[in-house]
């Protein structure tokens, strides 16, 4: 408290306190902000080593048809839990399928949801193809896509072998690679 250094009717003239105390103390425990957490599969299926706050967030890294999924926790009716918030990475697929080639022809095909869990009315043209065959010989190849019917999008090979200096149809089973992405549709 200051000290009163002059004082009359008019005018009051006032110092600084003779003593300060100053007293630290880092006070209670406040609530925590938003924590973003890292891990392999579902929140709602794991133990992901803390107890979640609402809206803290969770990012998972497992392989899979979840992969790259921001997750958060929210409260809802039933209890609090984790919701997919968005997908971070744009849609990619990648998979090894084994194709049996019959006169140089093969077929893939692949359930539309397990590229993509968007519920658009797909065409054929919003699909990125890229393939490989793995082959111990050269071999060269060409790729069609068909206009989607149904639920599966198909991918129609076609390929030859070059062998003791010769092109022939290929006829055999073989691992293709397959990396899918997920694209605007370009106008005609």
């Amino acid at each position: 408290m200051p000290e009163v250094l002059l004082s009359n009717d008019d005018v009051t003239v006032l110092g600084p306190p003779s003593i300060i105390e100053l007293q630290l103390d880092i006070g209670p425990e406040g609530q925590r902000g938003s924590q973003v957490f890292v891990g392999t599969g579902n929140p709602n299926s794991i133990a992901i080593g803390q107890t979640p706050e609402l809206n803290d967030l969770y990012i998972n890294t497992s392989p899979g048809a979840d992969y790259g999924y921001l997750y958060q926790y929210v409260a809802e009716p039933g209890g609090d839990t984790w919701i997919e918030v968005l997908k971070l990475n744009p849609t990619i697929y990648s998979k090894n399928y084994s194709v049996t080639f019959t006169s140089g022809t093969g077929d893939i095909v692949i359930p539309i949801s397990d590229i993509t869990a968007a519920e658009t009315a797909f065409v054929a043209d919003n699909f990125s193809v890229q393939y490989s065959i793995a082959h111990d010989k050269p071999v060269s190849s060409a790729m069609s896509i068909p206009a989607i019917a149904g639920d599966d999008l198909t991918i129609n090979l076609e390929a030859v072998e070059y062998d003791s200096g010769s092109w022939s149809d290929l006829n055999e089973e073989v691992v293709v690679h397959v990396f899918i992405t997920i694209v605007e549709a370009g106008e005609s």
